[in-house]
């Protein structure tokens, strides 16, 4: 199946669910398909001449035979992997999330035979927030592509929510909770990441039932690739959620209230495992997850008090047998994975757990190199899983030398965790995390850096290589622990103290700015030499790079801004203000030149989940422009966690926040006063993960209403990109 008659496939919802359940192990040759097809959609001028076959060895082989390559390997998950080995080291093909490359590709056969280092043997992909951060935007089309995309690099499991909510609907019928509040308890898919953690309900509902009807039908489409690809579907387990206000009559046993979550939210209550109706309601959530998605599952997510939340006393070990215990009676020999996060797992539910059947994620949002990657969980495996990044936000950022080094069986870990909140960021990271998946030696730099240059750029250049080098020496080189990339101030709440943009941020500095400055002139100079403007992957790099820039630039400004306004010096003042709200134009012009930086793109992506429906499209979008600005209905803790730095947020969101305050600020120089204006800050404080964050940010109306109106607003978008990246960034850098 093509990407074009991918979207008419799931059109056919009436077929699909006989599709998955008819699938079964296939023989030899039949088991191959699916590599087969997966050539044709990927490199389709390869497709004659490639062949796949299943070997009893256990290493795959690519070798070269009359004009065609063969690869051997295991099964089909190995020969897609083999594959994917073949187009990058071989081939020359360059995937990636910010662009494809096969400009400098060839079909090139070896000379002799190849035996492809063995991957680690469980890779995983997909925090629950990346569902909602990242992929709420994505079509049909563009999930088809990442499946492709996932089996080529060497995963092995991906986590699937899609579909969770018909899955609640009917569960939630069945034991009888009202028809009328059932729509008020499911979130809109850009915060279903938050409800399947047990976090809030509702939030961006109440949801059309043609958006419910759509994911359905996506969830059932990715289990079935997932399955004919060789990955497993990670589905969600029960652990007793149950909505915050179910009635008691319903249910026989402890529901257990988890208060609120960021302040803000109803948690949804929690029905103690080891009461004697969770058997039961575990069966029919069972029942309706097989029923919805055409396949039982062998591995099963699902998190208990994730992020706070009581426990109310619960017996944590006997909690957990009962959990995996439901598990085991609907899926005999499945797996529960469980998110290490925070104070999660508490070692009293991992004692619940039998090692045979539970796997732990995990997370690590520590990027600095030699930090201690041990892991121990009472003789559980576990995964270690990369948090580059949180809620979206663009900015260059990871640990190159903490991937480079790891070798073996990083911490003892079975394998890699693709996790990160936000994916669409940093190719020369993730293509990095690819190659520690699929091999167990150290990286070298020199080597990785022209090797991933040529690939992505179609060229040998060397200033290609020492920018990348220098990239490597400072923004992909942090030293401390951090929660994310350094966030650009360009995107805060106005303040004159502004250092950060989002709560959990560290704001000060890490990396050498002037190393980004000059790659970002030597990446510019290259792709005048080689007319690299044409490329999707060079536009991406060479406005990121930029942004970046222009994001350092912010840092040194905005003290200047202050300094003049402490001076009660109107006149400069006005100047260096105005030259503060450049910064944010021309982040916004440089950003228009790339299609993975528009809003507009953005957008349509999400409002296509509504299909033909505009108010379901409506929807949507509605929710995803609040996700990505103000997060709540109104300002709070959570108030541009998921920022982005795309072409229209900048010149129609955050150059209003800081125009409408600056002109306060002016006309306080002035001795006026504007109602609801005058810098007086608020404070809030509260607990997530463990740890106490206090933010504070100015108060001002003309801000709120800025923030208010924006997602209400007809806004101007594009769809496609706008200027010339070489001659944009040559102003921008001049």
């Amino acid at each position: 199946m093509n990407h074009r008659t991918f979207t008419a496939f799931l059109a056919a919802t009436s077929t699909i669910p006989a599709l998955v359940a008819s699938y079964t192990p296939c023989a030899a040759a039949e088991q191959v398909q699916p590599a087969i097809e997966l050539v044709s959609r990927v490199t389709p001028d390869f497709a004659q001449n490639v062949h796949f076959s299943i070997s009893q060895k256990k290493k795959a082989t690519i070798s070269g035979k009359n004009g065609a390559l063969h690869i051997k390997a295991p099964s089909v998950k190995e020969c897609i992997r083999a594959y994917g080995y073949y187009l990058r080291k071989i081939a020359k093909v360059h995937l990636t999330w910010n662009g494809d490359n096969t400009s400098a590709a060839s079909f090139v056969l070896p000379e002799k035979t190849i035996t492809v280092p063995e991957a680690l043997p469980f890779n995983y992909a997909f925090n629950y927030c990346t569902l909602s951060y990242t992929c709420t935007h994505w079509d049909a089309q563009r999930w088809e592509m990442e499946l492709d995309r996932l089996a080529l690099a060497g995963y092995t499991h991906v986590l699937v929510t899609a579909g969770l909510e018909t899955v609640w609907q009917k569960f939630l019928r069945d034991i009888g909770y009202p028809e009328s509040k059932i729509a008020g308890f499911i979130p809109n898919p850009a915060y279903a990441a938050w409800w399947n953690m047990g976090n809030l309900e509702g939030e961006g509902g109440p949801v059309s039932q043609t958006i419910i009807q759509h994911e359905a039908r996506l969830g059932r489409f990715l289990v079935k690739r997932m399955r004919e690809l060789g990955m497993e579907p990670v589905l969600q387990g029960y652990v007793g959620f149950l909505p915050h206000d179910m009635p008691a009559d319903k249910v026989k046993g402890r529901i257990i209230p988890q208060g609120k979550w960021c302040s803000h939210y109803n948690r949804p209550a929690v029905l103690q495992p080891t009461t004697e109706d969770f058997p039961r309601l575990a069966a029919l959530w069972y029942k309706h997850l097989k029923a919805v998605y055409g396949y039982q599952g062998r591995y099963f997510g699902g998190d208990l008090f994730h992020e706070g939340g009581s426990t109310g006393g619960t017996p944590l070990t006997p909690a957990a047998r009962a959990v995996q215990g439901a598990m085991q009676q609907a899926a005999p020999g499945s797996t529960w994975l469980i998110q290490a996060w925070g104070h999660n797992p508490h070692r009293d539910l991992v004692a619940g757990t039998t090692p045979e059947h539970t796997v732990i994620l995990a997370l690590d949002k520590d990027m600095s190199p030699g930090h201690n990657l041990t892991r121990q969980y009472q003789g559980r495996p576990h995964v270690w899983c990369e948090l580059l990044n949180f809620g979206g936000n663009q900015g260059m950022y990871g640990g190159a030398e903490l991937l480079e080094n790891m070798t073996g069986r990083p911490g003892g870990a079975m394998g890699i965790g693709l996790i990160s909140e936000g994916l669409e960021t940093n190719p020369y990271y993730y293509a990095l995390l690819t190659e520690r998946i699929n091999t167990r030696e150290a990286i070298d730099t020199d080597t990785f850096i022209r090797e991933y240059a040529e690939a992505r750029y179609g060229v040998k250049d060397a200033d290609l290589e020492k920018a990348l080098k220098l990239l490597r020496e400072s923004v992909y080189a942090p030293v401390r622990l951090q929660e994310g990339c350094q966030e650009s101030i360009l995107c805060a709440r106005p303040s004159l103290t502004a250092n950060k943009a989002s709560t959990w941020s560290k704001p000060d500095d890490y990396y050498d700015k002037a190393r980004v400055r000059k790659a970002a002139r030597l990446m510019l100079k290259a792709g005048q030499k080689h007319q690299l403007d044409n490329l999707r992957t060079f536009r991406h790099d060479l406005a990121d790079v930029c942004r970046q820039v222009l994001a350092d630039k912010a840092r040194e400004q905005l003290p200047r801004v202050k300094a003049a306004f402490d001076a009660r010096d109107l006149e400069t003042f006005n100047k260096e203000s105005e030259t503060y709200l450049q910064l944010i134009r021309d982040t916004g012009a440089i950003l228009a030149t790339s299609e993975d930086f528009l809003l507009g793109r953005f957008l349509a992506g999400a409002e296509s989940k509504g299909g033909k429906n505009t108010r379901a499209r409506e929807e949507m979008r509605r929710a995803m422009l609040q996700l990505i600005t103000t997060w709540t209905p109104t300002n709070g803790m959570l108030n541009d966690y998921a920022h982005r730095q795309l072409s229209e947020l900048m010149t129609m969101y955050y150059l209003k926040r800081w125009e409408a305050f600056f002109n306060a600020r002016k006309a306080e120089l002035k001795g006026q006063r504007l109602a609801g204006e005058g810098g007086k800050s608020a404070t809030q404080t509260n607990e997530n993960n463990g740890e106490a964050v206090s933010s504070s940010y100015e108060l001002s109306k003309s801000v709120d209403a800025v923030e208010q109106n924006f997602r209400k607003s007809k806004l101007k978008l594009h769809y496609k990109p706008k200027g010339n990246v070489l001659k944009v960034a040559d102003r921008i850098l001049d």
